[in-house]
């Protein structure tokens, strides 16, 4: 019985160090990121296009677009898009989704970001609680996260509470409601243009 007790007492101690690696690993990639952007968003020698360019290259590899882009459409209507047309939404998804937080830039000066330690959701999925603090003001914000192959990856964010990708599927919900696919990726098309 002992041994059983030992054997059990073991393996507990190898779980949680296990998940201590996983959060942390998920953690330190997050706070990485962050604190680059900040960094960058902080260099006055920088114009602001080279500031967007260079928070760009900093987040992409961090952000899952594929999967960001197929959460927005949510499985009834991703089950709808062909392969081409797949391909065309998920790289209109990823030019508007860059095109959105790289035009908020300018805002921001002086921020200061709270990270709570990793909540594991499940085996490969973990959520970071942030608060940014933005001119004495705090925003809640929460980065869901998920380990692939090539490390985590974001593939949802909230900020106080409001979830990007249900915003995102709410508005492309109600737009194939009027229109057909086609009809979507022509409006997004339009949208990158400007």
């Amino acid at each position: 019985m002992k041994k059983i007790a030992c054997l059990l007492l073991v393996f507990l101690l190898f779980s949680l160090v296990a998940v201590a690696d996983v959060e942390s690993e998920a953690e330190k990639l997050l706070k990485m990121s962050v604190n680059k952007v900040f960094t960058v968003l902080s260099d006055k020698e920088l114009s602001i296009d080279q500031k967007k360019s260079k928070v760009i290259e900093i987040t992409n590899p961090v952000f899952s677009f594929s999967l960001m882009a197929k959460l927005s459409l949510g499985k009834a209507h991703w089950s709808q898009f062909n392969a081409k047309q797949r391909t065309e939404f998920t790289d209109l998804f990823t030019e508007m989704f860059q095109n959105f937080y790289v035009d908020k830039l300018d805002l921001f000066s002086d921020e200061k970001v709270i990270f709570q330690p990793a909540t594991i959701v499940k085996k490969k999925k973990v959520q970071i609680q942030t608060v940014l603090i933005s001119k004495g003001t705090e925003y809640s914000m929460l980065y869901k996260m998920f380990k692939t192959k090539n490390g985590w990856k974001i593939y949802d964010f909230e900020v106080e509470g409001v979830s990007i990708l249900h915003t995102y599927r709410s508005q492309y919900h109600h737009i194939l409601k009027s229109v057909d696919i086609e009809g979507l990726l022509a409006k997004m098309r339009e949208k990158t243009k400007n």
